[in-house]
């Protein structure tokens, strides 16, 4: 029973110290999707394999899935 105890405890703590982090990247992903024109996004991105990538790795913007 303390497992469990200690596994929740640590994972809530986990879940505290990421919670800024989680709560910055849902603000700038709302600015993004608000600011950016969405064809714009899938002209730079949506050609080709490599290039697509490494832009999307270079701007750091996720691509979805």
């Amino acid at each position: 029973m303390n497992t469990i105890i200690d596994v929740s405890t640590a994972s809530w703590q986990l879940l505290l110290e990421a919670s800024v982090y989680i709560l910055f990247g849902l603000l700038v992903s709302g600015l993004l999707r608000v600011f950016l024109n969405p064809q714009s996004v899938a002209r730079h991105l949506g050609r080709g394999r490599f290039a697509s990538v490494f832009k999307a790795a270079v701007l750091g913007i996720p691509i979805p899935l």
